[in-house]
């Protein structure tokens, strides 16, 4: 959305022109009625409040200049409003102006300004009490015997502290009779709006571009300053010896009036310049920085976690509409159709993502149903041994166990795995896999070997396949789900022992012995669930994970529920 219109800049002269009227009609009051104030910044102070700190700016230097067609000494006092312009709308940014106490604060501020005043006033009048509404209190107490320069001071305080009081509370009072509609909307026109979002969100920031920008720009001015009083003082001093043909002069009278001179002008142009440097950072605010701020603030805010997110977030730089006429709107241009192009992009990568993902899945499940086809014995078990690890694993999570490592991810990756658990014994020669009676130590032996087998195989998976969080999980459990929490002898393959044994395989540990208590074999009847458990609480501890095995006894319901299910 463009700001800078021809109607917004009529709203913006039309500010200015009021603060001066009050401002004019207000002083002009007061010297009608011979009241010893000054009065002339009530509308400098109201401006500054409402539209923020440059048409403010603007009113205090235009009421000098016009103050200057009767008074040339006023002109020089244009600085001094200026700065009157800037305390009112750096105040009003900070809600100053929202609580009367809080800008009756703001007056030792503006008493400190009279500092400056005064010796400004010092230097105008060549070091004489000044000819203006202070005067009788300056020449009362430099008739006590005060220095002019000190009565100058005490006697500007005298005056200046119920001038600036009544000002500030009647340009309070003003400001307050304005809607609150009206007050945002020329806040947002002069970027008083702008300056105080940008400050809130760049706190923990060194230095935002718009505060960088306002420092070049014063350094900038500031030497151009410097420039033009050598110039002014090189020029006078030259223009007034020419005056003396004959070389009559006092060279330190003619260096003192020319240092006077130039002065008089630094003050004049200073004020200028503050407007310049005022208005050109209003202009920078809604053509660079305002619109830069909002690109970087909505790519920081970016929602690349979801479909739903990354929409959103779409359609909030699209809602930006920046319209600014050069290179900020070609590089907004560019920044949206890029992002729309990386959200296209993002969804067509998570789509084949899920397609391999979902075939790596069937993969892993065909594998399982391969296992369990060869194994007469085994019946339901991959399918019930999966489910038990799900439904502890995710007691685990509830009750605050290993969350280092438990997620939903995990427990999701661990449901998918599990079947995989037995998937060496595909290596296993039929007749010992299927042997209806006690198998031999040497048979055991080769039976026992399913782990190895079962890790190897699904390292050659994962080379083939490439590694996923699935297959790394089905290896870990593959290999390690026989290993004793306590690292005893029986655990095998490599007989490690507590958490060096994957949780993954904790998990299964306790699900696969369970699951082959209750289950029917030829050498055995199935165990009933309460006698089962018994035997599992008994090795907590040796064989089992005992945080496991409380998580199983927690949701016996649910493992009932499963065991009945897949009853073969």
């Amino acid at each position: 959305m463009k700001v800078i219109t021809k109607k917004n800049i009529i709203y913006v002269l039309s500010m200015i022109a009021l603060g001066v009227v009050i401002n004019r009609v207000i002083n002009g009051i007061s010297g009608y009625f011979g009241w010893p104030l000054y009065l002339d910044s009530i509308g400098t102070m109201f401006i500054a409040a409402l539209g923020g700190t440059f048409p403010g700016m603007m009113v205090g230097f235009i009421t000098n200049m016009i103050g200057g067609l009767s008074d040339t000494s006023t002109f020089y006092y244009g600085t001094i409003n200026v700065l009157i312009a800037l305390i009112a709308g750096m105040a009003s940014e900070r809600g100053y102006f929202e609580r009367l106490p809080k800008i009756v604060s703001l007056l030792p501020c503006y008493i400190l300004l009279s500092i400056p005043c005064s010796l400004l006033t010092y230097i105008l009048f060549k070091f004489q009490i000044g000819d203006n509404v202070s005067a009788p209190a300056v020449s009362f107490l430099h008739d006590k015997g005060l220095p002019i320069l000190a009565s100058q001071i005490l006697g500007d305080f005298a005056v200046e502290i119920p001038d600036k009081l009544i000002s500030l509370i009647a340009s309070y009072f003003l400001y307050r009779l304005i809607p609150l509609d009206v007050r945002n909307k020329l806040g947002k026109l002069s970027g008083k709006e702008i300056k105080r979002m940008l400050s809130d969100e760049d706190k923990d920031k060194r230095s935002s571009l718009r505060i960088q920008l306002g420092i070049w720009l014063m350094i900038a001015g500031m030497l151009i300053v410097m420039v033009a009083f050598f110039i002014s003082y090189k020029t006078y001093m030259e223009a007034k010896v020419a005056g003396y043909p004959n070389g009559t002069y006092d060279p330190a009278v003619l260096r003192t009036e020319t240092l006077l001179y130039c002065g008089k002008m630094l003050s004049a142009v200073l004020g200028l310049l503050l407007c310049v440097v005022s208005f050109a950072m209003v202009l920078a605010d809604h053509v660079v920085v305002t619109p830069l701020h909002k690109m970087a603030r909505e790519l920081n805010r970016f929602a690349y976690d979801s479909e739903t997110g990354r929409d959103k977030s779409v359609a909030k730089i699209q809602s930006l509409d920046i319209k600014t006429g050069n290179e900020i709107q070609d590089l907004y241009e560019a920044m949206s159709k890029t992002v729309v192009d990386i959200d296209d992009y993002i969804d067509m990568t998570n789509q084949q993502a899920s397609t391999i993902n979902n075939l790596h899945i069937n993969i892993i499940t065909t594998l399982a149903d391969i296992v369990e086809s060869r194994d007469s014995t085994t019946g339901f078990h991959v399918k019930r041994t999966a489910k038990y690890c799900e439904i502890i694993a995710k007691e685990l999570l509830r009750s605050g166990k290993y969350t280092d490592e438990l997620t939903e991810e995990y427990i999701e990756t661990l449901r998918i795995a599990a079947p995989l658990h037995d998937i060496g014994k595909i290596r296993i020669p039929d007749a010992i896999l299927n042997k209806p009676g006690k198998l031999t130590d040497e048979e055991f032996d080769i039976i026992r070997t399913h782990t190895t087998m079962g890790k190897s195989m699904l390292e050659s998976t994962k080379a083939t396949m490439g590694e996923t969080a699935y297959l790394e999980m089905a290896e870990d459990i593959a290999y390690c789900h026989h290993e004793w929490w306590d690292g005893s002898r029986a655990g095998y393959p490599q007989g490690i022992s507590g958490t060096n044994i994957p949780l993954s395989a904790r998990i299964m540990a306790v699900a696969d012995v369970f699951d082959a208590l209750v289950s029917r074999r030829p050498y055995k009847e199935p165990f009933s669930i309460e006698k089962a458990l018994d035997i599992i609480v008994k090795e907590a501890g040796t064989h089992f994970d005992p945080e496991v095995v409380e998580a199983m006894l927690r949701v016996k319901t649910k493992i009932c529920l499963v065991v009945e299910k897949y009853s073969e």
